[in-house]
């Protein structure tokens, strides 16, 4: 059976940007409502009888909640990023009942991108005509406009190797946020730095010219690094670029969606797992013969502020990989103290940047106001932190977790 409707949109991951939004105006009729109960089965006075309904403190038959939420389902669907969504997850708050027949307005705001994944994160809401908020909510989206590209496939030649005297350093996850911080600030003091990327090509060059502008030695190189061959190419292409790195930086990270643990399944574990334990063991392992042919070198290893006390909720998949982090970093630092290989570790608190961008203003001005320095953690500071942890001042420091939390935290 042909059905007469609207083509859906077509966006690509690269289409869309982060802080567009989309939205749709609808109203329901008793007749929606009356199709949506015999498809449910949530048959409720208070959606189907009109008798019952104005009786109630309501004075009129409400829409059923999920009904409204199917807005957000036509917005991903046909409009952001449309024929190439895969609906992730979504989750709702209900604010005000909405009545039958009374215009609503959908709107889906891109907060967030993550490009290793090409997914989405929307904030996700509803208003009356006169502005009132009835539904908010989030929804992780993800884009299917192309299949992911070979790890081992690299944008362009491998640069000519670069003549420095600089000590090397390779840092993950640099093409953004915390990543690109702690890769500028080691270059400007006095690293020739390694800017890993996975999807990011435009953001990494762009680190790699503000490095340059700044009186820097930086390249940008692409490498999947969960992914064992990728890791080795990438090594090669480090050592005949700059040279061995003294220093290794594991800042890569996967997407920060918060859901509850009893709507976790292990695959999930299994993503985080891959970026914070696997890609880390095979980094350090690429780098450790040429660090212990040097006389010895530095690893820090990014963990998070979750890994002290009480952990937030919703978290789960986060949280256990980050304590296995910390489980590794130890293990490590214990195991190659012989050979002057310095492993720490850094765990910031909440920070502002494009893996948290999707969580509501409200979130950081709480974490802000119960912070002893009334504020959050910016990648500046973390990249500060770990600028330390790699210097000569800190040379008797291995297996150390810095915690760059406000005074969140203290021992």
């Amino acid at each position: 059976m042909k059905h007469d409707f609207a083509p859906a949109s077509e966006f690509s991951f690269d289409d869309i940007a982060v802080g567009q939004s989309f939205e749709l105006v609808r109203s329901f009729s008793d007749q929606d409502v009356q199709t949506f109960a015999a498809l449910s089965g949530d048959y409720s006075p208070l959606h189907v009888d009109a008798g019952y309904a104005a009786g109630t403190e309501f004075g009129s038959q409400v829409v059923h909640g999920i009904l409204l939420a199917s807005l957000f389902s036509q917005l991903v669907g046909m409009r952001v990023p449309g024929k190439h969504a895969l609906y992730l997850g979504q989750d709702l708050s209900f604010r005000r009942p909405v009545r039958i027949d009374e215009p609503v307005r959908a709107v889906a705001k891109v907060v967030g991108k993550s490009d290793a994944t090409r997914t989405l994160v929307l904030n996700t809401e509803i208003r009356s005509m006169d502005d009132k908020v009835l539904v908010t909510g989030t929804a992780k989206v993800k884009v299917r406009d192309d299949l992911p590209p070979s790890p081992l496939v690299v944008d362009s030649p491998t640069p000519s190797p670069i003549d420095s005297s600089r000590p090397v350093a390779l840092v993950t996850g640099a093409s953004r946020g915390i990543g690109a911080q702690i890769a500028r600030t080691l270059a400007k003091n006095g690293y020739a730095v390694a800017v890993n990327y996975f999807r990011s090509a435009d953001r990494a060059l762009q680190v790699v010219r503000e490095i340059e502008l700044a009186g820097g030695i930086a390249f940008a190189v692409k490498a999947d690094v969960r992914n064992a061959d990728s890791v080795s190419a990438l090594m090669v292409q480090v050592q005949q670029v700059l040279g061995p790195p003294r220093v290794l930086v594991n800042a890569a990270v996967g997407d920060l969606i918060n859901r509850p643990l009893s709507e976790l399944g292990w695959p999930d574990f299994e993503g985080h797992m891959a970026y914070q334990v696997k890609a880390v063991l095979q980094l350090c392992q690429a780098v450790y013969p040429a660090m212990k042919a040097a006389g010895g070198g530095s690893i820090v290893n990014i963990l998070s502020q979750v890994t002290i006390g009480v952990p937030a909720t919703g978290m789960a998949d986060y949280v256990c990989a980050k304590y296995a982090l910390m489980g590794l970093s130890k293990a490590m630092a214990a195991e190659w103290a012989e050979a002057q290989i310095r492993v720490n570790m850094v765990s910031p608190g909440l920070t502002r940047t494009e893996l948290t961008e999707h969580y509501q203003e409200r979130v950081f001005k709480m974490e802000a106001a119960r912070t002893p320095l009334k504020r959050i953690a910016t990648p500046a500071d973390v990249a500060q932190a770990v600028a330390y942890l790699v210097a000569e001042q800190a040379s008797f420091l291995t297996g150390v977790n810095l915690l760059v939390a406000g005074g969140q935290v203290m021992f």
